[in-house]
């Protein structure tokens, strides 16, 4: 076809990708540094101004008003349009709300506002120095979607309300996010910049001393760390939500929370409140309510004598009720170039506007004021030969030939013969027109006075400074967001859990149950191919360290795991982060109070034994310390202080080195003199203890037993006179007496203690 071309597809593609992109930020994502709004929310000033919804008008459906917008100025859906005409009518969302909303409009605990069906609104009173201006061609227009009319390119806005109110927003590679400020902070900080344009923004700062949010709260951050954002247009405020302490009967207290960080979901916070308090991660939390009506007011209910500060610390590290605020100053300049500014920038751009929107309104009243006068001096001209205005127009034979000889005999205009032909008879009497040079006089002077201001610079600074201060009369009010630097209260989370004995069963696919009281673990369910691996007692202060087939140890306190409801419980993989393939092997409690007295694990019948079988002591330092002991199913193992065994992340640390596809067949305690090992092949051997490497870091450690064609089955640590049980491929046991087996250096094959099944494992 003739049409065709060819092009390069990657040439084609950055194209088209820049072109969407740059439609995003300009026509969607990116506020206008000037009016500081959206394409969409001006849209839906302008809609409802245009059919008249001001502040004293009645308030209609919003449906009308999302379909006049819809249908006019913005084809696009009417869930996000309605979404957008809804902030603004949230007085938790903006800190000057620009739409009087009546009806549900949601609430700050992110309920939902009703459909656009049922609710109502007009524009509040402040909107009127967003509009007021429109018809003075004070701002450019331009074509709505479809060329049938016209829209505002921007509102001549006497507000900065990208400051006053904020704006957040996400375009193709660039995103927005504008705090709220206090309004007559705002303003002070325009006129003193309209005194001094040289004005830094540390100056600026005597005035605007940081963001000031719908809900209150208090920023944290130092008067350095916000300059830097101001300066850069690129930081974050960090915010905290206020309280205060109520004394009730019988020495009891409780504490309110009467305001949150902004942004922040009251019922969410509400919610992760329970669930510290449904953990017991807090037992001096006994409860807390939600009485909230207007004004926020969550209840916390302490335990006497509870230490408050330390309460609400652990809370502010724990939940949302600190946060932090980013700041991202990008937005569209007046030429609709996206840039990131500082505050600096911004006042001044928009001081800029208002006095480009000044002078075109004084231009526009002057071009009236004119028009109006040359009307007034035709009808001067006129009263002064009445008689003779008269007799030409009695003797003219139509309005034409009365418009041609008025013109010709008054040396008038046609504009002034219009408007002499088209006034009244009773507007010519003497009364009236005293009125008409009285107008005429006024008007003259008005002109005068606005020549006057347009040819000073300075005079039309001043017309926007008495603006901004009428505004701040009418409007401003005092700050709601105190900034100030407070210390938190150091505090140990092990104060806030309670000493309780809890049981972990673990099975072998790695399902982890917690309990609060003791259970047989044999009448436990599990699933299907599933079956018990080991179960430990523990108190919730203790350490759980899970020894894992890659070498791996992961330790964390007891308290961090929730309790087992029903079910099977918790994959220990949603723990940690386990590589591939990775299994835990056996499981321990560290408890510092207690000394182990047998080492292996619970399993079985065991569980109704002490519990001193499987919790451990460091405090014996004169004797080194207890000892843990990990073997590879290649042979090799080592001995390792258990003062070693500490709180990790997720991620776990490295206890053994391990070659291509060996793994660690178990863990043990030391507490015996003997070890005794046996291979699947059916050989078993017995070493002393002491041949075994102690390692203090990780390593492969010694070679203990050689395996010829085969792996090691199992191991136990145990006493010259003590005994094994092994289990057979067969399924059946059989009982190993460690006597029986004459004691070797470490790094033999053993002797046979199986001669026709293979070992599977020792007990």
């Amino acid at each position: 076809m003739n049409n065709e071309k060819e092009s390069d597809l990657q040439l084609e593609l950055e194209s088209r990708f820049l072109t969407y992109a740059l439609s995003t930020i300009v026509s969607r994502s990116l506020p206008d540094v000037r009016d500081g709004l959206k394409p969409i929310h001006r849209r839906i000033l302008f809609a409802m101004e245009s059919i008249g919804l001001n502040a004293i008008a009645k308030p209609v459906k919003s449906a009308k008003i999302i379909g006049e917008v819809l249908g006019k100025y913005h084809p696009h859906g009417d869930a996000s349009t309605y979404e957008s005409m809804v902030r603004m009518a949230q007085d938790f969302s903006m800190r000057y709300p620009l739409v009087d909303g009546k009806g549900n409009f949601g609430s700050i605990d992110g309920d939902a506002p009703a459909a656009y069906r049922y609710t109502e609104g007009k524009l509040t009173p402040i909107t009127s120095y967003f509009l007021n201006d429109l018809k003075k061609n004070t701002v450019e227009f331009q074509a709505n979607y479809d060329n049938t009319m016209k829209e505002p390119v921007v509102l001549p806005s006497r507000v900065p309300n990208l400051l006053i109110n904020g704006s957040s927003g996400i375009a193709v590679g660039m995103a927005c996010s504008f705090p709220s400020h206090n309004l007559t902070e705002v303003m002070a900080a325009l006129i003193s910049m309209i005194k001094n344009p040289d004005i830094t923004v540390g100056q600026l700062m005597r005035h605007i001393k940081g963001p000031d949010f719908p809900g209150g709260g208090i920023i944290l951050n130092t008067k350095t760390e916000i300059r830097n954002a101001y300066e850069q247009g690129l930081g974050a405020v960090k915010i905290r939500g206020e309280w205060k302490t109520e004394q009730l009967p019988r020495g009891k207290q409780q504490l309110i929370v009467y305001s949150i960080p902004y942004g922040v979901n009251k019922a969410r916070l509400i919610e992760k409140i329970a669930e510290i308090i449904i953990a017991k991660k807090l037992p001096p939390l006994i409860d807390v309510r939600d009485e909230s009506d207007e004004k926020i007011r969550v209840v916390l209910e302490l335990k006497a004598g509870t230490n408050t500060e330390k309460i609400m610390t652990y809370l502010l590290r724990h939940t949302e009720l600190e946060n932090n605020f980013q700041l991202n100053f990008n937005c569209l300049k007046p030429n609709g170039e996206p840039a990131r500014l500082s505050l600096k920038e911004i006042c001044r751009n928009f001081l800029n506007f208002r006095k480009e929107v000044v002078t075109r309104r004084l231009k526009y009243e002057l071009s009236i004021l004119i028009k109006r006068l040359h009307t007034l001096d035709g009808f001067v001209i006129i009263f002064s030969q009445l008689d003779k205005a008269l007799k030409i127009i009695r003797r003219s034979k139509s309005k034409q030939e009365a418009h041609d000889k008025l013109k010709k005999g008054f040396n008038l205009d046609d504009e002034q013969v219009s408007a002499v032909l088209e006034i009244p008879l009773y507007r010519l009497v003497s009364m009236e027109m005293e009125k008409i040079i009285k107008e005429q006089k006024e008007k003259s002077k008005e002109k005068k006075q606005i020549q006057t201001i347009l040819n000073s610079e300075k005079k039309i600074l001043n017309v926007v400074q008495n603006e901004l201060q009428e505004i701040d009369e009418k409007y401003g009010d005092k700050r709601r967001t105190k900034i100030k630097t407070i210390e938190l209260v150091e505090y140990n989370a092990e104060d806030f859990i309670e000493h309780e004995d809890a049981y972990l069963v673990l099975s072998e696919n790695g399902w982890l149950r917690k309990f609060k009281t003791i259970v047989e673990p044999s009448t436990l369910k599990y699933k299907e191919n599933d079956s018990l691996l080991a179960s430990v007692k523990a108190n919730t202060r203790e350490f759980v360290a899970f020894f894992t087939s890659r070498g791996m140890v992961y330790v964390f306190k007891l308290y961090n795991l929730p309790y087992t409801r029903t079910g099977f419980g918790e994959p220990v993989q949603n723990l940690f982060k386990f590589a591939d393939g990775e299994k835990v092997i056996s499981m321990l409690s560290l408890d510092p109070a207690e000394l182990a007295a047998i080492g292996h694990t619970f399993t079985g019948n065991d569980f109704k034994k002490s519990s001193r079988q499987t919790r451990l002591s460091f405090a014996d330092e004169k004797k080194g310390g207890l000892e843990g002991m990990v073997i590879g199913n290649s042979g090799y193992g080592f001995r390792f202080p258990l003062s070693n065994l500490i709180e990790t992340t997720r991620s776990g640390r490295k206890l053994m080195t391990l070659k291509g596809d060996d793994k660690v067949i178990g863990f043990s305690l030391v507490t015996g003199d003997h070890l005794f090992m046996a291979a699947i092949n059916g050989k078993g051997i017995v070493i002393p203890i002491e041949q075994v490497t102690l390692l203090s870091g990780v390593g492969m450690g010694s070679r203990l037993m050689k395996m010829t064609n085969s792996l090691l089955a199992g191991f136990k640590v145990t006493n010259k006179n003590g005994n094994s049980t092994i289990t057979l491929e067969d399924g059946k046991t059989k009982k190993i007496n460690i006597k029986d087996i004459r004691v070797t250096n470490r790094g033999g094959q053993g002797v046979i203690i199986s001669k026709r099944k293979k070992i599977t494992a020792i007990e």
